[in-house]
């Protein structure tokens, strides 16, 4: 049975040119332009004005679908999945909800650099097994005996949409609650990360198209198929 893949949730991040003074002072507004999905009171958090990637305003709807955290550096938006829903399921969802992220928050500061990450779950009792046949086998078997632990981290530097960006892959062992299936689903967490080079700006490339081309482009570069395909070979033929 080929293995299927769930979304856990996927994220758009906005990087400010300049630091906002009062993240805090933001969420109300947001809230009324993405029609009000965050219907739990927001969480503040004294940070201190140097640390510019922390959160200071959390916020969250009580589905659980909507979580949004503003920093003084940056936005991240995040979509989760409901039940074993797939990217494309919310595709079109995300993408109008990004463009409503970037509309209001480049109101408030220029935006120099955009993150796109979704994370994806399989069912999987032998996670570290599994994970390690992306491992060098010669290397593997440096270390005799049985596999107790394996995690893959991989960056390379792409050009994605005219913008040079980072394509992060991380496949890791995870343990997954997702919505009407259950919790504690024993599995392998995939994470594809999309991001611009930190360093470079892009403040004068930005518009509302160009971050939807960049959503579509970083799906096209999923390759979820060609990884199930390596983990599963007998699987997924």
């Amino acid at each position: 049975m080929e293995k299927e893949e769930i979304l856990i949730n996927t994220q758009f991040a906005l990087f400010f040119e300049q630091p906002i003074n009062r993240p805090d002072l933001l969420f109300n507004d947001f809230n009324q332009a993405i029609g009000n999905v965050f219907d739990q009171p927001p969480l503040t958090i004294p940070v201190p004005p140097e640390l510019l990637d922390v959160p200071v305003v959390q916020m969250n709807s009580t589905n659980g679908v909507y979580s949004l955290n503003i920093a003084r550096g940056r936005v991240d938006f995040f979509h989760a999945g409901v039940g074993k829903q797939k990217f494309a399921d919310i595709k079109n969802d995300f993408q109008k909800e990004v463009e409503i992220l970037y509309e209001f928050f480049r109101g408030k500061a220029k935006i120099k650099r955009i993150g796109f990450v979704t994370r994806f779950f399989f069912d999987e009792e032998k996670q570290d097994e599994i994970i390690a046949k992306l491992i060098d086998k010669n290397f593997r078997n440096l270390h005799n005996g049985k596999t107790q632990e394996a995690y893959i981290r991989y960056v390379s530097r792409i050009t994605l949409d005219g913008l040079e960006a980072n394509n992060f892959t991380a496949i890791e062992k995870f343990f997954a609650r997702i919505s009407g299936v259950g919790d504690n689903i024993k599995g392998i967490l995939v994470t594809r990360d999309f991001n611009t080079n930190p360093e470079k700006n892009y403040s004068d490339y930005f518009n509302k198209e160009k971050i939807k081309d960049f959503i579509t482009k970083g799906e096209s570069q999923f390759n979820l198929d060609k990884i199930k395909n390596i983990l599963w070979p007998k699987v997924n033929k």
